[in-house]
């Protein structure tokens, strides 16, 4: 997977993301799945079992996710 260097990622404000799809992208830095649109960005947490679930507030870091 190719690194996106113009990509942060919204969680961890990391470099370390690669895009999974179109206006999808993967963070390996704090293994959070976004989706960016034009209604804002949207986090994910990948379960063990391949599922995403949505993160409507990011822990430790104290501010709400963008719906």
């Amino acid at each position: 997977m190719a690194m996106m260097p113009d990509v942060l990622c919204p969680g961890c404000r990391g470099k370390n993301v690669g895009k999974v799809g179109t206006g999808q992208f993967y963070c390996w830095d704090c293994y959070i799945e976004f989706q960016v649109s034009a209604r804002g960005t949207r986090l994910y947490r990948v379960e063990s079992d391949g599922e995403l679930s949505r993160i409507e507030r990011l822990e430790g870091l104290g501010h709400e996710v963008v719906s």
